[in-house]
């Protein structure tokens, strides 16, 4: 008898196709956010600047964030069975080589040279996301999205409490480096598991009738549209989310240890323990957007409610950041909470739902390049306003970026229903 990850029956290959995925984007995230999370260490042994940390990570964001958009176009003609192992072993090398250059310590000297090794991190993992995307949209029937989109959703919370936790471990043994040769490992292991046990799946949701053919139409069940004005709309306001969500999670999730160590005078162990704690709750966000968006598949709407609820976490944080670490770890965790939700609605609900209108994979690619700007602008901007002023105003340029963006994004909602309302009079 054949179980449900059977490469022998179409729902088996769709299955182990969403499976595969899980595994090779949650440990690429490991493999992205070795650096991440072992930023206060580097800060610590080798006397570099928040600015200067913070900017190799902005090198991996604008080359990811072009890269996605770029990949997103040309995604359709990559080899999947190909194309993710190739994007696994790459950063698995870069990481590697990041390892080698700790241990041996010639990091220290030679600082300024880890943005480009982790800029051509950026290469490889743009590979990735658009890819899987447009993975998904080929192979997986209509019946199988929300599952798919649901189960992608995790990949980001779960690769970020991955590599946040090892850094921790390694850390507390004093051997912090170890979490870029352990992320390089498990990322070669997944990329062969990639190409050893991925197989197409022919969709049948897709496929069209005999008077179909004879007639020459386009299949019944599943036709495609043109690219609608609401379609576009939809696009855009998300685009805005997309640059301030990313500016805001990605921008915290660097800095949370750091500003938890210089603030209430942690150790590294106990700020990584704490920031670990908090990324932990990422996931939750995913399935709170899968609970709502059951009710009101609006992605634009719950993007603003969720952003909107965020800004008054900020502000809690901001109220509480000179007063006590209980609440501020309480606020960050909610705020991580709702980011990893409009990612997940930005990156992976959205696309999918607008395949029909648009290759999924070209969407995902250019909101995720969207993303990205964000998360270029935050980790260099948000150091350098940490060394040239206080963690109080970081928090201050956060909340002014989230109110700005539900501001815009409400404007842009609202113009969209005024003119779906005059089309349907």
């Amino acid at each position: 008898m054949k179980n449900k990850f059977s490469r022998g029956t179409s729902q088996g290959r769709q299955n182990l196709i969403i499976l595969l995925c899980w595994f090779v984007y949650s440990f690429a995230y490991f493999g992205r956010y070795s650096y991440s999370s072992s930023i206060n260490s580097l800060i610590e042994n080798y006397n570099v600047d928040k600015a200067e940390t913070g900017f190799v990570m902005t090198c991996f964001f604008v080359v990811y964030g072009l890269g996605q958009v770029v990949n997103g176009f040309l995604c359709k003609k990559y080899p999947s069975r190909f194309i993710l192992s190739i994007a696994l072993w790459g950063s698995s090398l870069v990481n590697v080589i990041l390892f080698l250059g700790i241990r041996t310590g010639n990091i220290g000297e030679y600082f300024y040279l880890v943005k480009y090794v982790w800029l051509i991190n950026g290469i490889f993992q743009s590979l990735l996301m658009t890819s899987i995307i447009y993975i998904f949209g080929k192979n997986l029937e209509n019946d199988n999205l929300a599952k798919a989109g649901l189960v992608f959703g995790t990949t980001v919370p779960a690769g970020t409490f991955l590599a946040y936790s090892i850094c921790t471990l390694m850390e507390h043994f004093g051997m912090f480096e170890l979490t870029f040769l352990i992320a390089s490992v498990i990322m070669s292991i997944i990329g062969f598991a990639w190409f050893l046990l991925y197989t197409p799946n022919e969709r049948t949701d897709i496929e069209s009738t005999k008077e179909d053919e004879e007639n020459s139409v386009q299949p019944t069940k599943h036709k495609k549209r043109g690219i609608s004005v609401f379609a576009l709309l939809t696009v855009g306001g998300l685009a805005v989310f997309a640059v301030s969500n990313n500016f805001i999670k990605d921008g915290l999730q660097t800095w949370i240890p750091t500003m938890l160590k210089e603030v209430y005078n942690f150790s590294n162990v106990a700020s990584l323990i704490l920031a670990t704690s908090i990324y932990m709750f990422g996931m939750i966000g995913v399935f709170i957007v899968k609970k709502i968006s059951k009710k009101r598949n609006d992605y634009v709407f719950l993007s603003i409610r969720f952003a909107a609820v965020a800004f008054l976490f900020i502000g809690g944080i901001k109220l509480f950041l000179n007063v006590s670490y209980i609440p501020v770890v309480i606020f960050f965790a909610s705020v991580i909470v709702i980011a990893y939700g409009i990612n997940n609605i930005v990156t992976s609900l959205a696309p999918l739902s607008l395949r029909d209108e648009i290759n999924p994979g070209t969407v995902a690619g250019v909101l995720d390049g969207f993303c990205y700007v964000g998360s270029a602008l935050s980790t260099y901007l948000l150091g350098l306003i940490a060394d040239k002023y206080t963690w109080d105003t970081v928090i201050t340029v956060v909340l002014i970026t989230i109110i700005s963006a539900v501001i815009i994004v409400s404007l842009i909602k609202l113009i969209t229903d005024r003119i779906k309302n005059r089309v349907a009079k």
